[in-house]
């Protein structure tokens, strides 16, 4: 697991501020073996990917990205950008739509133009009978896959069904941590879409992940229940990085990440959204998601429980179209903060990264078997004045998926209270440079 060194700065680094920033922090191996040690040695400057108004001329309403998002290399310095989104009449692939997944283009400084303004996908476009994604379908993080005679990109994404809260007058709710902010009450999942042609489109292929608690805990309420955008990671069963494709494909697995809220769950989790995680086996993935039952796919993932000798027990899903059965319990990762999901591999010091927005600021963690934690590496990111949201990890190896020792952090900021009013929002990026420390025992 990673263990956590001595600061030697402040427990507050503005953005502004952070150009040379020296923080000992997270050190992931092996249990019983040295921990090497890992720095911060300088967080970069904020640049700004993209501006509202820039996006609005692309004929975004608001994103993208509303949520986590990913990225495909497209040769040179370009990237093709997944992420969720609403479109206007200016939008000349679809218009008018409401909160969809949405590719766009850019290098990993600027966002250059909307590749068409086209919805990949939207609410609705699950299976058949299924209301999992009725009024809204996002997505962003995109994972390589191979397998069955076919390759490609598989997506995670958030779905969501609505209702109005009838103890407001405008039937909102509340964003946890979003001081005062309101939105659509919702209760979330995760699906799963696939692409074949190199990422051009993607097909739903149905649900994968359900929060511990059914939909009728929180319909007709006055709370929200977010299982975040999900997060994949290719490992083997002891969570150790495997390269994707992996060379033995029976040796490997889908780790899903996302959030969940279970009374009675420890610490601040009993109340709180926090981390979990669930998997199956990366040839079973493949061969669900293409294989047009979604009642298949509804199946292949396990929740993670942490009990007993076989902790991968828990349904991820209740398998009912309708969100009226129960899914299996989750246990979260860590318990003294909520918050979670994005997770990408950090290949210079073989381990894992989780970027999060917490109450106090983005954080991250380190992990180096996927299921022990870290406590927060080094000072939470931070703007006086605004609250970040949906922080996502890149690469800057060439591959997005993958780590070096200069990973970027992508979030948007808005003024406190303003989310989610995109007008006010700026889509930026900090770029996080690494170094490798002096091993501690």
């Amino acid at each position: 697991m990673c263990t956590q060194y001595t600061s030697k700065v402040g427990a507050n680094v503005r953005l502004g501020l952070a150009t040379a920033v020296a923080v000992v922090i997270a050190a992931c191996a092996a249990p019983a073996q040295t921990l090497p040690s890992v720095r911060i040695k300088a967080l970069g400057d904020p640049i700004t990917f993209a501006t509202h108004s820039e996006l609005a001329r692309y004929g975004f309403s608001f994103g993208p990205s509303d949520g986590q998002f990913g990225a495909i290399p497209r040769g040179g310095m370009s990237f093709t950008f997944y992420g969720a989104a609403g479109s206007t009449s200016a939008c000349a692939g679809t218009p008018n739509v409401k909160g969809s997944a949405f590719s766009f283009t850019g290098t990993l400084d600027h966002v250059t133009g909307s590749d068409g303004c086209r919805r990949l996908f939207g609410p609705g476009d699950g299976p058949a009978g299924w209301v999992f994604d009725r009024d809204y379908a996002g997505g962003g993080q995109v994972v390589r896959f191979a397998g069955g005679g076919k390759s490609g990109w598989l997506m995670p994404f958030h779905g969501e069904v609505w209702w109005r809260n009838p103890a407001t007058p405008d039937g909102r709710c509340e964003v946890q941590g979003g001081a005062g902010s309101k939105v659509n009450c919702f209760y979330s999942s995760l699906g799963l879409a696939v692409s074949t042609d190199d990422g051009r489109s993607f097909k739903v292929a149905g649900q994968i992940l359900q929060p511990s608690q059914p939909m009728s805990v929180f319909t007709g309420g006055g709370r929200n229940m977010g299982v975040g955008y999900g997060s994949l990671i290719v490992a083997d069963a002891h969570g150790r990085h495997l390269d994707n494709p992996p060379a033995d494909a029976s040796a490997a697995y889908f780790y899903l990440f996302y959030l969940d809220l279970l009374p009675g769950a420890p610490g601040v989790c009993a109340n709180l959204i926090c981390m979990g995680v669930a998997r199956a086996p990366y040839a079973d993935v493949i061969a669900a998601a293409l294989s047009g039952d979604p009642h298949r796919l509804a199946k292949v993932f396990r929740k993670y429980d942490g009990a007993g000798p076989d902790s991968w027990t828990q349904p991820a899903t209740s398998d009912t179209p309708d969100q009226s059965g129960t899914a299996g319990r989750y246990a979260p990762l860590w318990t003294d903060e909520p918050g979670g999901v994005e997770v990408i591999y950090e290949s210079n010091f073989d381990c894992y990264l989780a970027v999060y927005q917490s109450r106090g600021g983005i954080k991250l963690r380190a992990s180096s078997d996927l299921i022990h934690w870290s406590g927060p590496i080094g000072p939470a990111i931070q703007q006086p004045g605004r609250t970040l949201y949906y922080p996502t990890l890149l690469g800057e190896t060439g591959d997005p998926t993958i780590a070096g020792a200069a990973p970027r952090i992508y979030f948007s900021s808005f003024p406190i209270g303003a989310f989610p009013n995109y007008r006010t929002s700026v889509f930026q990026s900090v770029q996080v440079m690494l170094s490798r420390a002096e091993a501690v025992p």
